[in-house]
């Protein structure tokens, strides 16, 4: 399907999700007739409705009356309601990445950011260096920046690359930057082998014309010949850390130094800013300017969110829900606090629990103190054996200060009856875990 061919009438299932809500904001802001449903309110569902956008709270078969195109998340079945009556009419059902691909594919300009880390960061870090370049743009964050997740524009476009169920193939960008390729969604992918195989497709939705930017560690998935790797071209200089947050010289490869300094902690948002920085280039826009934009990047919601709760030295929200992830959050709170660090964290997904099981206790050996909280499912039944207590029960053998808490209410006691005004505070996932933290 091609852009002309999107019908004019489209209905979302489940248009309150971060990557949908953009999809029919862009939609609605070129003319079309836009509707949707979700289980329940939410803010995001309220932003929509301001918009102008119709929105059903909870699905029924009615709601997609006169729809002609319906998009659905893969955590809506083809059993929903009102999918099995679009089937049933003959209405073509897309799936959310699909009309990504077709709304993506539609700029002049593509830009894709991709990587099982800092894709929602990097995706927000180069809609910024554009504004500082007077570019126009359209941008889809998989998260809320300065209180938006989709910018309109024209001409250009940023967007995430998920390599979730491989919905990344959707994408056919003329500049793809990758972060990193670990292990992950092992509901999808059985092996790094085969993560690294999908990334390695992805590169080939990439033009002959185009550009590829990654760290040279994954140089041996890619043989395009516009190939940067940002590790290598630029070097850090004189990083220091001021409060967890990085401050270092940009060195290109004639010596010429920048100054970077950094509004969001932690060491691996040097990685980030690199791998910026190298996309900036290729899209022909100066250092300088670029790291004016970086400058200004204040950081999305829920990537390392502070929040003010009394008698807390300090309280993060952070969407950490990989080891890898939460290792680096642990890390920088560790680097800022001669208190202790305590975690809260949401396991994500069963199978994501059942593959990382080891990592989800060794992440925490910096912390002073873990509590599990129970799974947060999404759109996974449980597996036996599988669960936060005995989670709780192996980091506790390891010899960690860790233990199981049954839900949200027991968790705010946990909270206020350890954590003091020296200590930091991390409330990790990538569920509903958010609620706790507003509940606080």
């Amino acid at each position: 399907m091609r852009m002309d061919e999107v019908p004019r009438r489209v209905h979302f299932v489940g248009i309150g999700g971060v990557g949908m809500s953009g999809l029919a904001q862009h939609l609605f802001g070129l003319g079309y007739d836009v509707s949707g449903s979700d289980r329940t309110e939410s803010e995001e569902t309220q932003a929509l409705k301001k918009l102008g956008i119709k929105v059903f709270v909870g699905h029924n078969s009615a709601n997609i009356d006169g729809a002609q195109l319906v998009v659905r998340t893969s955590a809506v079945p083809t059993s929903n309601e009102e999918v099995a009556r679009a089937l049933h009419l003959g209405v073509p059902v897309l799936l959310r990445e699909q009309l990504l691909g077709v709304v993506f594919d539609s700029f002049e300009n593509r830009i894709a950011v991709c990587g099982t880390h800092g894709k929602t960061t990097v995706t927000a870090m180069l809609h910024e260096i554009l504004v500082a370049a007077g570019m126009e743009h359209a941008a889809f964050v998989g998260g809320l920046y300065r209180g938006n997740n989709f910018f309109a524009g024209t001409h250009t476009v940023i967007a995430e690359a998920c390599e979730f169920n491989r919905s990344f193939l959707q994408l056919h960008p003329t500049v793809c930057v990758c972060l990193n390729a670990e292990h992950d969604h092992p509901d999808c992918y059985g092996d790094l082998e085969d993560v690294r195989r999908a990334f390695a497709s992805f590169f080939q939705n990439v033009g002959k014309t185009g550009w590829i930017v990654l760290p040279s560690e994954l140089k041996g998935l890619c043989p395009h010949k516009n190939r940067v790797l940002f590790d290598k071209i630029y070097t850090v200089g004189n990083l220091q850390l001021t409060e967890g947050k990085p401050c270092f010289d940009m060195v290109e490869p004639d010596n010429a130094k920048h100054r970077i300094s950094l509004q969001v902690p932690g060491k691996h948002n040097v990685h980030n800013a690199l791998a910026a920085l190298a996309a900036a280039q290729v899209l022909g826009i100066p250092a300088d300017v670029a790291c004016t934009g970086l400058n200004r990047f204040v950081g999305v919601d829920r990537r390392w969110t502070e929040l003010q709760i009394a008698g807390i030295g300090k309280t993060v929200l952070d969407y950490a829900h990989h080891p890898t992830e939460i290792a680096c959050s642990v890390a920088t709170a560790k680097s800022m606090t001669k208190g202790r660090v305590l975690c809260v964290f949401q396991p994500h997904t069963y199978t994501r629990t059942k593959a990382f099981w080891e990592g989800f206790s060794d992440c925490f050996k910096q912390a002073d103190a873990v509590a599990y909280l129970p799974v947060y499912s999404a759109r996974e039944k449980p597996i036996a054996g599988v669960n936060s207590y005995l989670l709780a029960q192996s980091a506790a053998a390891k010899g960690l200060n860790a233990c199981f808490l049954t839900d949200f209410a027991s968790a705010r006691r946990w909270i206020f009856g350890n954590a003091t005004e020296k200590d930091i505070l991390l409330i990790l996932g990538a569920g509903d875990i958010n609620k706790l933290a507003n509940q606080l």
